[in-house]
């Protein structure tokens, strides 16, 4: 009975493994296209996010932040890198669930490349009951980029290569 409970155990975990999510198969599905394969986007069209990403996800408002717009997308003015960005980017909560958004933040948080010189380098991996959480806010694309500006104080005074500008 115990080889046969070991055994389903087992199996139970390579096929969890087998389904988990592929953070890197929703990114190219879902976020490619515009932030391009290497994160770097089109300079003044689609942003960088792979710095601006971890340097969020080093804090509570900035994780907040970051899943949010995974979920329900931006819409607003930013300005990154010299550019100012004033376009929509659609929000994934229809077509992604709680662990397969935690995959895909977590994957572009392992890009070692997508940082810059002053990069937060080391955060917690994010979770599917973190994005739960942050799902049951339901929040307009207009309403993330609130909370934006409210993050960016944040990124700015704590952050030596200057947040996400």
């Amino acid at each position: 009975m115990k080889k046969l409970t070991a055994t389903l155990l087992l199996l139970a975990l390579a096929l969890g493994f087998a389904f988990a999510a592929d953070g890197e198969a929703l990114y190219t599905q879902y976020c490619q296209a515009c932030h391009q394969a290497d994160g770097e986007g089109l300079p003044g069209t689609y942003p960088f996010i792979g710095g601006p990403i971890k340097n969020l996800s080093t804090f509570d408002g900035g994780r907040e932040f970051v899943i949010a717009t995974t979920l329900f997308g931006l819409k607003g003015e930013l300005v990154q890198r010299g550019y100012t960005y004033d376009g929509f980017m659609p929000g994934y909560a229809p077509v992604l669930d709680d662990e397969e958004a935690a995959a895909l933040l977590n994957w572009i948080l392992e890009q070692a490349s997508w940082k810059r010189p002053g990069t937060q380098t080391a955060t917690a991996a994010y979770t599917p009951e973190e994005v739960a959480r942050v799902r049951t806010l339901q929040l307009s694309p207009e309403q993330v980029h609130e909370l934006l500006t409210k993050v960016e104080e944040v990124m700015h005074a704590t952050n030596p290569a200057g947040g996400n500008r």
